[in-house]
């Protein structure tokens, strides 16, 4: 076995929304991994009722990353282990670059996450995640949470999002706040700090593994994190050109099951 840490983005590298299916050949090439004392994560962007719902649904155990890393748990106790974000006053300043961008605001709280209006844009996002929006004001919201602010995302028109995305890290030269966008129509701000390089380390770190004994793949600009370290870091074949510029590795693209395809390729 190659690597003992093997870490998958979610959308468009281990499964897809809206139906959020996980190929049965990629399941049971992950259990097998597992029954060979590998430890397999998923490190996704999602809210962490999201993403564990869509776990649970396929058996799968252990740790999960969510909110692009800011937040690592168990799936079934549901039991945080880490937690960063933005903090208030810069979840806030986020919200209002993104309103300034053209961009409809969202903020998470313990409750879900908060909109200022309905729109189509919002419509895909909740068929997405399975979560629905709660119409509020963002920035009072974001002012009632006692912690950090785990992610502010924006949902627009894609060629704004893309202009937001490149303007706002030029603006904060990835310090205190990193811009990004998971997928079509959305920018996320994250903490830097708090990425999913950060739970890589994290993880590492408290399984006792060597950085070189980790591979990681994912497919989007927020994925730059978790593919970009002293560990192995791989691009899905039709991913985004910015994350292929920064893999050690191009695979398969998603319809050919990557993470199946690299599990058989390395560790089984």
């Amino acid at each position: 076995m190659k690597y003992k840490l093997f870490l998958s983005d979610y959308d468009g590298t281990l499964g897809l929304a809206p139906k959020n299916d996980i190929d049965s050949g990629t399941l049971e090439a992950i259990n097998r991994f597992i029954e060979k004392g590998g430890i397999f994560v998923v490190c996704s962007g999602r809210e962490t009722s999201s993403i564990n719902k869509i776990l649970k649904k396929h058996g799968l155990k252990g740790l999960v990353v969510s909110f692009q890393g800011s937040r690592i748990s168990d799936i079934e106790s549901g039991q945080t282990i880490f937690e960063g974000g933005l903090s208030c006053e810069l979840a806030i300043k986020a919200v209002e670059e993104i309103r300034n961008a053209g961009l409809s605001p969202i903020a998470y709280g313990e409750e879900g996450f908060y909109i200022e209006k309905r729109s189509p844009y919002v419509e895909v996002y909740e068929n997405a995640t399975g979560l629905k929006g709660v119409p509020s004001d963002i920035i009072e919201e974001i002012k009632k949470q006692k912690g950090n602010v785990c992610k502010v995302c924006g949902l627009g028109d894609d060629t704004l999002v893309n202009l937001a995305v490149k303007k706002l890290n030029q603006v904060y030269d990835r310090k205190e706040m990193v811009f990004n966008s998971g997928a079509t129509c959305l920018i996320e701000a994250i903490n830097p700090s708090c990425d999913k390089g950060n739970a890589v380390r994290f993880l590492a770190k408290r399984f006792n593994i060597p950085l070189e004994k980790v591979i990681a793949v994912g497919d989007s600009t927020n994925d730059i994190g978790l593919i970009s370290g002293p560990w192995h870091g791989v691009a899905v074949g039709d991913g985004k050109e910015e994350l292929k510029a920064v893999a050690d590795e191009i695979t398969v693209p998603f319809k050919d099951n990557p993470v199946k395809y690299l599990l058989e390729k390395y560790c089984l």
